[in-house]
C-alpha cells in the first residue's frame, strides 16, 4: 500500500521539526515537505506532490484555513489536516458551510499521540471529515442531544467523527465487526442519511453533521460566557 505524502506547512520551527520527524520516523506516511508559511507553501513544488497538507490554521498571523482553500482549489483531491491550538470547530465553518470533504481539525496538543495523527491523514486521503477525540466528545451541549440516539449508536458516531473504520470501532467498543456494520446502518436513519444514495457518502455526510452541530455547540457556549 502506497504511504501518503505529506507536506506541514507551520511557522514554529520547534513544532514543525517534532511533527515532521516523527512522522518520517512512523514509517507510515513519507513527509514531503516542511514549510514555514503562506507564500512558501503557495510556491514549493512539495506542495503539487502531496497527498495531504497538514496546516497551522494561525500561520504568524496569516490564516491557514485561507491558504488550505486556495491549495483546495488547486487540487480538489489534496487531504487537509488542520492544526490548531483552539478547541472549537468554529475556525473551521468556512469547510463546513461548504460541506467539504477531505480535511481533519486536530488541536496541536493532541499531536503527541501520533495514532491520532495517522488516523486523520489515512483518512482524509479517503476523502472522510474527521474531528480531534476532544472535539468530539462534547458532553454538555453536544451533537445530537436532540435526537433520540442509544448510547452505542452516540457512541459509533463520536467514533465515525475520528476517523474510526468500522473493524476499529468494533475493537473500540469490544464488539464484532459484524455488529457493527449492522449497526451503523441503523445509525445512519436516525441521523436522517440516506445510505442508499450511491450519489452519498453516508460516513462522511455523518461527520459533517456532527461538525455542524459541534460549531453550534461551541458558539452557543461562546454566546453564553459572553458578558
Amino acid at each position: 500500500m502506497k504511504r501518503p505524502r505529506v507536506t506541514v506547512v507551520e511557522d514554529e520551527r520547534f513544532f514543525r521539526e517534532l511533527l515532521t520527524g516523527a512522522l518520517a520516523h512512523s514509517g507510515a506516511v513519507t513527509v514531503q515537505g516542511s514549510l514555514e508559511g503562506v507564500d512558501e507553501a503557495l510556491r514549493d513544488p512539495a506542495v503539487t506532490q502531496s497527498d495531504v497538507v497538514m496546516v497551522d490554521i494561525d500561520l504568524g498571523g496569516e490564516d491557514g484555513v485561507a491558504l488550505c482553500w486556495t491549495l483546495r482549489k488547486r487540487d480538489p483531491a489534496l487531504g487537509i489536516v488542520l492544526l490548531s491550538n483552539h478547541a472549537h470547530i468554529a475556525f473551521a465553518h468556512r469547510l463546513i458551510s461548504a460541506e467539504l470533504s477531505g480535511w481533519a481539525y486536530l488541536l496541536k496538543k493532541s499531536v503527541q499521540d501520533l495514532r491520532i495523527v495517522l488516523r486523520a491523514i489515512t483518512a482524509v486521503t479517503e476523502g472522510q471529515v474527521v474531528l480531534d477525540p476532544q472535539l468530539a466528545a462534547l458532553d454538555t451541549v453536544g451533537p445530537g442531544q436532540h435526537l433520540d440516539l442509544t448510547a452505542r449508536q452516540r457512541a459509533m458516531w463520536t467514533l465515525i467523527t475520528q476517523g474510526y473504520s468500522n473493524a476499529a470501532i468494533a475493537e473500540h467498543l469490544g464488539v464484532t465487526v459484524k455488529l457493527i456494520d449492522n449497526a451503523v446502518g441503523g445509525l445512519y436513519a436516525a441521523l436522517g442519511i440516506d445510505a442508499r444514495d450511491p450519489k452519498l457518502n453516508a460516513r462522511v455526510s455523518a461527520a459533517l453533521r456532527y461538525a455542524r452541530e459541534a460549531q453550534q455547540a461551541n458558539l452557543t457556549i461562546i454566546t453564553s460566557a459572553s458578558p
